[in-house]
């Protein structure tokens, strides 16, 4: 096989040339004229030297222009290494300690300030795409299914980021996957906040709506003005954060009439969320997957099954069933390499029912990292010709469906059970007043960490633990618990720890 991850792109520009491609802020362009500005900007790039193989940083705010510029270097055979635009700085200098880099095309605000880091000084090729670019054609390049295309960045919630290489092949395959998981046709209007999927609505014919807000300060979202711009563009098919999602639910029910479907991931969906989002949106049908990086989707779960299917969470979260293209298995918990030769299996794998490790492997999961032999030492198993993906999410497994208790780190063990922070931070936010919360273990106490909604007071908090039987030791209210930064949905346990053994 020899086929350039592009050629979906250009073949839905054939079909659609005249429908509108993406629409950001009050700019619009149709797939015919985004395809004739792809050859035009990969002319350009190949004029100022960029080639085939090249590893080429893109560091472009989530725009019409960041699409184009994806797109032209695919179409060159370059390699895209792609940092979100709420990446800080250790994150970028993390990416060019990981990858090679040969370009980095910005902003040129951007340019300038890149100077401040070292790191980045040493990359002699560096500028900006200008607006306007003449017109040329530009065929493109043939690759084979092992090139890379994108190098990709894992969050690092609970830990450091590993560059994920996505191969031509793994996105082709990927592709297929979503396309069926997100359901998209060319009659559709998408408002997306995850950059990445929003390349896979390209190939479908739909029309991309950017969600216009600073992914820096997501806190500072105006669900008002969302809602107003769905309205507008009557929008019908949102695929988003919890943390998004959550926020236009809390604007109102029906506020988005012509919302047919929402699919989100990234972070747990709880029952209560689940049921304000479906409680805001009655005429939509939404989807949750739970997946990574390495792996999405890996299994879906719609959440009217998960509010009828809820009645405790002893089992762990559910997700869903596997996806049928996924193979999943659980493993003892062990924060040691594995290797296997195909005999060992059953010592290694845990009963049904039983807690361990979820591990994965499937046509769209990532089989290797860029560069790091050390980070597909600790994440990967090599079964044969198989590579298993060691999600680090512990979980059960029970006749197809899986439950999920979050981070194998996280997991406290004591004298009479294991204890999972992730399904006590469910009844932490069942507890009136409480925004978010969790459980660490700090100088061997348990400690119930508690970030408290606008307006409300610590009284009765304590109250709400004894009365859901939540182990602690002690009470600790925080203005803020860290959040990651690609969604602002999941706790970053991290630089929670940081924080106590600072203060506490």
């Amino acid at each position: 096989m020899k086929k350039n991850i592009v050629e979906i792109f250009f073949d839905s520009a054939e079909k659609h040339a005249s429908k509108t491609a993406i629409v950001h802020k009050d700019d619009m362009i149709s797939y015919e004229v985004l395809a004739k500005k792809v050859e035009a900007t990969a002319v350009f790039l190949s004029e100022k030297g960029i080639r085939k193989g090249d590893k080429v940083l893109v560091f472009i705010p989530m725009s019409i222009q960041l699409y184009t510029t994806i797109l032209a270097l695919f179409s060159i055979g370059a390699m895209v290494v792609f940092v979100d635009e709420w990446s800080r700085k250790s994150r970028l200098e993390k990416a060019i300690q990981v990858v090679d880099i040969d370009t980095i095309i910005a902003p040129r605000k951007l340019i300038w300030l890149a100077y401040l880091l070292p790191a980045f000084r040493k990359i002699k090729r560096k500028f900006s795409i200008p607006k306007n670019i003449r017109s040329a054609e530009f065929s493109y390049a043939t690759v084979e299914k092992n090139n890379t295309a994108l190098i990709t960045f894992t969050t690092g919630s609970t830990g450091t980021p590993k560059a994920a290489n996505r191969t031509h092949q793994f996105l082709w395959e990927q592709f297929r996957i979503l396309k069926d998981e997100i359901g998209a046709t060319e009659n559709d209007n998408c408002l997306i906040t995850l950059p990445i999927v929003l390349l896979s609505i390209l190939g479908t014919g739909a029309t991309g709506y950017i969600a216009d807000f600073n992914q820096k300060k997501p806190h500072k979202l105006n669900e008002k003005k969302q809602i107003a711009f769905a309205q507008k563009h009557k929008i019908n098919l949102l695929i988003a954060s919890p943390f998004f999602i959550e926020a236009l639910a809390n604007a109102g029910q029906n506020t988005i009439p012509t919302l047919r479907r929402i699919l989100t991931g990234g972070a747990p969906v709880f029952p209560a969320l689940a049921k304000l989002i479906q409680t805001s949106f009655p005429s939509s049908k939404n989807l949750i997957a739970y997946g990574s990086t390495e792996a999405e989707p890996i299994s879906t779960l719609t959440m009217n099954a998960l509010l009828e299917s809820h009645v405790d969470l002893s089992k762990g979260l559910c997700v869903g069933t596997i996806h049928s293209e996924v193979r999943c298995k659980i493993i003892k918990i062990t924060d040691q390499a594995i290797r296997i030769d195909g005999s060992d299996w059953n010592d290694l794998e845990v009963g049904a029912g039983i807690l361990g490790e979820i591990i994965v492997t499937g046509p769209h999961v990532l089989d290797k990292y860029y560069n790091s032999e050390k980070a597909f030492k600790e994440n990967k198993i090599i079964d044969g010709k198989l590579v298993w993906h060691r999600t680090g999410d512990s979980g059960i497994l029970i006749d197809g469906m899986l439950y999920l208790h979050g981070r194998c780190l996280q997991l406290i063990s004591t004298p009479e059970r294991i204890l999972s922070p992730f399904i006590i931070e469910n009844q932490l936010q069942e507890i009136e007043g409480v925004q978010l919360g969790t459980l660490i273990q700090h100088d061997h106490q348990l400690i119930a960490c508690v970030e408290l909604k606008k307006g409300f007071a610590p009284q009765g908090i304590e109250d709400g633990l004894n009365s859901r039987k939540i182990p602690f030791d002690k009470l600790v209210i925080l203005d803020s618990i860290p959040r990651d930064s690609r969604h602002f949905s999941k706790i970053e346990y991290g630089k929670l720890r940081k924080i106590f053994n600072h203060h506490f």
